[in-house]
């Protein structure tokens, strides 16, 4: 181990309370701010359900996910407790040249195993799904589901095993960048001065960097909800009923499990723009409108009444690519953000990476795509 510091974390969701556990027990003097409680719904990690997978049209996500597994394993075998549901993941789409063609490539790119299910055998295999004639499905094995707020208070609770000390309800007023490239905070009344900082607040990222860079992160408001099953309900059950996405039409799901009543059916189309210190997190009814119609099309047994229905956000780049990059004139202050609504499996990863950075070593991964060079803001 290297020469301790003094490392402040700005935002104790998903990637921030990883970067606190991974730099606490590297043996660094960790501050944590959060701006609200442990485990607050206003920002994007949040909740009892996120996808987990290897299935990526991109074969550089399939390849990080390839790393974030064993991550994922360690933190829940440490905790003893259940953070990852295993239930597979059934992915379908049109034929032809595009998303699913793309996904395939990438899975025999990185040696994900995988079925290629032709309409007729994904019917037989998961017959609660209406395909189209020209559409088929890949099957994976070890996709599943995070139960998220588990997840952050994991790793919290870990850092503040380690040593952290995490500040909630403590929003950051002020950043300042230090002459000697590492940070000074105000927050509570007080400054406070530290060698390396990582800024991972999700949708506040771009605002409290705004006097140093221009990100340009879109805030989109997602609206899910919890949908009723008809029939035998144990056919919607983990071991019958798999995560899934339709990669055309960007609507995803969830088995019914312990985390609610129902099955979770969430819209991946990039919502309304969102100012995240709005109060208003109302769901409306034209956003249930749109799952209402799709699942009688594509999953008739998932019906009213809703059981659940709530709001997150996506901070969105342009690209959909993350942002994981330093402060330009300040090496020492690393950011995270712009996950674009698929970054929640990837957050022990980056937490990791963020750790790595803040102590000047190398992050172990290639990070070029996510540069803001590619936004011409540096």
């Amino acid at each position: 181990m290297g020469t301790q510091r003094r490392v402040a974390v700005l935002g104790i969701g998903g990637v921030g309370a990883a970067a606190a556990r991974f730099l606490a027990e590297a043996g660094h003097c960790v501050v944590g701010f959060e701006q609200f409680q442990l485990d607050h719904d206003r920002g994007s990690s949040y909740g009892g359900s996120r996808i987990i997978r290897k299935v990526y049209p991109d074969p550089l996500y399939a390849e990080l996910m390839q790393s974030a597994y064993p991550l994922w394993m360690e933190l829940q075998a440490r905790r003893q407790e259940e953070l990852f549901l295993r239930c597979g993941g059934f992915f379908f789409g049109p034929g032809g040249p595009g998303e699913m063609a793309d996904t395939e490539k990438a899975l025999q790119q990185v040696g994900v195993p995988y079925d290629h299910l032709d309409r007729e055998q994904a019917a037989r295999r998961f017959p609660q799904f209406v395909l189209r004639e020209d559409e088929y499905g890949i099957f994976e094995p070890d996709c599943g589901l995070l139960r998220a707020s588990r997840c952050v208070r994991a790793s919290a609770e870990l850092a503040t095993a380690a040593g952290a000390d995490l500040r909630f309800n403590c929003p950051v007023e002020r950043v300042e960048v230090g002459e000697d490239h590492g940070a000074r905070i105000l927050a509570d009344g007080e400054w406070h001065r530290f060698d390396s900082a990582v800024v991972s607040a999700g949708p506040w990222t771009a605002p409290l960097l705004k006097p140093w860079v221009d990100l340009p992160l879109e805030v989109t408001r997602q609206q899910y909800a919890h949908f009723t099953v008809t029939g035998n309900r144990g056919d919607f059950s983990p071991t019958h009923f798999p995560v899934w996405i339709d990669q055309e039409e960007l609507i995803y799901g969830f088995p019914e499990n312990s985390d609610a009543p129902g099955a979770k059916v969430a819209n991946h189309n990039r919502g309304v723009l969102h100012d995240p210190s709005s109060d208003d997190r109302e769901p409306r009814d034209v956003d249930d409108e749109v799952l209402r119609a799709y699942l009688k099309r594509r999953i008739p047994r998932l019906q009213d009444p809703i059981t659940i229905r709530k709001v997150c956000l996506y901070t969105m780049t342009p690209d959909s690519d993350f942002v994981v990059d330093r402060l330009p004139g300040a090496e020492r202050v690393v950011f995270i953000g712009g996950l674009s609504g698929h970054g929640f499996k990837f957050t022990l990863l980056l937490g990791q990476i963020a750790s790595r950075l803040a102590d000047d070593r190398e992050a172990g991964y290639p990070l070029d795509r996510f540069s803001i060079r590619r936004f011409s803001v540096a």
